[in-house]
């Protein structure tokens, strides 16, 4: 019964395991002199350019960041032909494959990460790998990363309209976090708004890190949580299970093929005592033949 349980699992995991890969009416005419003006609450018109702004405010008056990252959001405000659109929309999803790419590079950082988190607790080396992963992505840590990015796509005067929007957002965003910290002035005030500035790029960062690890690696994860909960392995085998996931994504970079899925699950097959083997035969079995 093995050898025929053996070829029905490696059938059954390439269907399923190891995560196999998959942003009002027209205004009425003016009336004559005599006539109330036909919106009492309209005051004059603005230049789109004039009124152009990232900067909102909450019903308290209370500052509203923008989703995602700022340069995005003001590329948006301008006037793009279709053309220019799509190489902006290249370049966003240029960045999203080069951080995929970075966690899939530093996977034992994101090992380490990810035992920092669930296992030890430490705060501060989850920040200390974080740090050295911004610091890899982004030398220096530039304000606006993807604005340099997006240039190409952009003429000059869109180029200056865009810096000008992230300096008024930057601005009010800093203004609102540093806005119940009386007394700073000169030196201390220019230091605080620096270290606002970079929690706030840490902040968006680490945001774009989870949306990478979500197109990228969880799926591997789910798929380890998934076995784990159908086997019950010991601490030992669901080490081992995690050593030749890591290595499989090492090896294959997120392209894996139908045989070196199958390689990867025999390999975690073959580890299991039998009866946890018989269990993973059972699971993959609801997973290839639901219902």
């Amino acid at each position: 019964m093995r050898p025929a349980r053996s070829r029905l699992i490696v059938g059954a995991a390439c269907l399923a395991c190891l995560a196999a890969p998959g942003v009002a009416q027209d205004d009425p005419p003016a009336g004559t002199p005599s006539d109330p003006p036909a919106d009492l609450l309209r005051g004059p018109s603005v230049p789109d350019e004039v009124s152009r702004t990232l900067v909102q405010r909450g019903m308290t008056r209370g500052f509203v960041p923008v989703e995602g990252r700022p340069e995005i959001a003001a590329v948006r405000l301008l006037d793009l032909d279709e053309a220019a659109s799509a190489r902006v929309g290249e370049a966003v999803n240029e960045r999203t494959v080069r951080l995929a790419t970075l966690l899939v590079d530093r996977i034992d950082v994101v090992r380490e990460i990810t035992d920092a988190v669930l296992v030890d607790q430490d705060a501060d080396r989850v920040r200390e790998l974080q740090l050295a992963l911004w610091d890899e992505i982004d030398e220096g840590r530039p304000r606006d990363p993807l604005l340099d990015a997006m240039g190409d796509a952009l003429t000059p005067d869109q180029i200056v309209e865009a810096g000008a929007l992230l300096d008024e957002y930057w601005g009010a965003w800093i203004d609102w976090e540093l806005r119940n910290r009386a007394g700073l002035e000169g030196d201390r005030l220019a230091e605080a708004r620096r270290r606002t500035r970079e929690r706030l790029g840490f902040a968006l960062f680490q945001a774009e890190l989870r949306e990478a690890y979500d197109v990228s690696l969880r799926r591997y994860r789910e798929a380890m949580e998934a076995i784990y909960n159908a086997v019950d392995p010991t601490d030992e085998q669901r080490a081992a299970i995690r050593s030749l996931v890591i290595q499989h994504i090492k090896d294959t970079r997120l392209e894996a093929t139908i045989e070196q899925r199958r390689a990867a699950m025999r390999r975690i097959y073959d580890l299991l005592d039998p009866e946890r083997q018989g269990k993973l035969f059972d699971y993959m079995l609801r997973v290839a033949l639901p219902g």
